[in-house]
């Protein structure tokens, strides 16, 4: 089921709008754009933000609980919106192939976007290529070593018990390499997964 709809993109990242009735993806979470072509990019979620629809208007503090905007000012919640940013790290060919690289084409305007299940998640796991993405070309909006954290985490989270610990090793000795063997980092980044 969608959660929003592409409106910016490029090749290396696209802005997403959230529906009013989806809750936005969570930091570090992966999402899904299936291509009218066959395709399905892959990004992770690296920014997520909610404001004004106007810009340059941003929202007053009205002193109301969230039930009581509903109930009493339910205009003003239609002038909020709620936008994220998901670094795209791979993509699936029409045969089902996954790529851990940048895409050729970029996500179309409008595509629908969608939360990958588990299943997808565990799929994106091996051979981990996109961690160097990620540590070599990161958002710089985005601080990266907490984004490494939350993808660590769903790397964590998306295998069952007996595979759990095993898929974080293979993921902590590939992001070990890219660290250039900065231990205190990696046992950092280690220490906020679980």
């Amino acid at each position: 089921m969608p959660i929003g709809e592409v409106i910016e993109s490029s090749t290396r990242q696209f802005v997403a709008e959230v529906y009013r009735d989806q809750p936005p993806p969570a930091f570090g979470s992966w999402v899904r754009v299936v291509q009218p072509d066959g395709r399905t990019i892959y990004g992770l979620v690296s920014h997520v933000e909610m404001g004004s629809v106007e810009p340059g208007r941003r929202p007053m503090a009205l002193g109301r609980s969230p039930d009581e905007l509903r109930r009493e000012m339910p205009q003003v919640l239609e002038l909020i919106r709620t936008t994220f940013r998901a670094q795209v790290l791979a993509y699936e060919d029409p045969d089902g192939r996954i790529h851990q690289t940048l895409p050729p084409y970029p996500a179309g305007i409008h595509a629908f976007v969608e939360a990958c299940p588990l299943e997808i998640v565990r799929r994106l796991g091996r051979p981990y290529d996109f961690l160097r993405t990620l540590v070599q070309n990161p958002d710089p909006a985005v601080p990266v070593d907490d984004l490494l954290v939350a993808v660590l985490r769903q790397i964590h989270d998306g295998h069952s018990d007996p595979e759990r610990e095993q898929a974080l090793i293979e993921a902590g000795r590939v992001l070990s390499r890219l660290l250039r063997d900065d231990h205190e980092r990696l046992q950092a980044i280690l220490r906020r997964v679980v």
